[in-house]
């Protein structure tokens, strides 16, 4: 029996020095993720809500026009669990981040933009995708599919791929009409996160009817 103790109380060890350590590193990355995103969105107000401890955060963020409101969530990798972060891996792969931006004006009308690695799942998930016209692009040797239905949806799409800086975090982005929002799925990356979202903001306008600021 006692032969079993020294490695026991060393699996001990190494599972709660892991844990801290997870949870140590899951803080700094939630801490650099919500920094960027307020950097670039400049919000005029913040609100966060913390679920699973260190797993990840909703906020929702009051917005200057021509934008109303930004809802995100970014959830991240189980670093505080060496036991099931091996098996997250396989599952979930990497840190994930979304965010939804509802303006005050109208938008054109339904498109997409999706990485070559996310086409399959984004279709079971994209209604009357099969109806849809689309098109493939690539930009620095990454493959990207457009969707759209309303003309002159295709040409604003190819042109916001080309200008949004760190185009390898999009997974998928979406202007949405009906409900006049903006989509992002997005990999966060230090650095990249914000850098991606500051480009992307100027290059929305086009997707508006009569420019940025018309209301209702």
């Amino acid at each position: 029996m006692n032969q079993w103790i020294i490695p026991l109380i060393a699996f001990a060890l190494i599972t709660t020095l892991g844990y801290f350590q997870g949870r140590k590193k899951n803080r700094w990355i939630s801490g650099w993720i919500a920094r960027e995103t307020e950097e670039a969105l400049k919000p005029v107000d913040t609100q966060y809500t913390n679920f699973g401890g260190t797993i990840g955060y909703n906020f929702v963020y009051k917005m200057e026009r021509p934008f109303r409101e930004a809802k995100g969530t970014f959830t991240l990798l189980p670093r505080q669990s060496i036991l099931y972060l091996p098996i997250s891996f396989l599952i979930a792969k990497y840190d994930r981040y979304y965010l939804n931006l509802f303006v005050q004006g109208k938008l054109l009308g339904e498109g997409h933009i999706v990485s070559g690695k996310y086409v399959g799942k984004a279709r079971k998930t994209i209604l009357g995708v099969e109806s849809m016209e689309s098109e493939e692009v690539y930009k620095n040797n990454r493959r990207y599919v457009l969707f759209w239905k309303e003309k002159g949806m295709g040409e604003r799409l190819r042109k916001f791929l080309e200008k949004i800086a760190h185009e390898e975090s999009l997974l998928h982005f979406c202007c949405y009409g009906e409900n006049k929002t903006f989509f992002f799925y997005l990999k966060p990356e230090k650095g990249k996160l914000g850098e991606c979202l500051k480009s992307a903001l100027p290059e929305l306008k086009p997707f508006f009817i009569k420019g940025a600021g018309n209301d209702d």
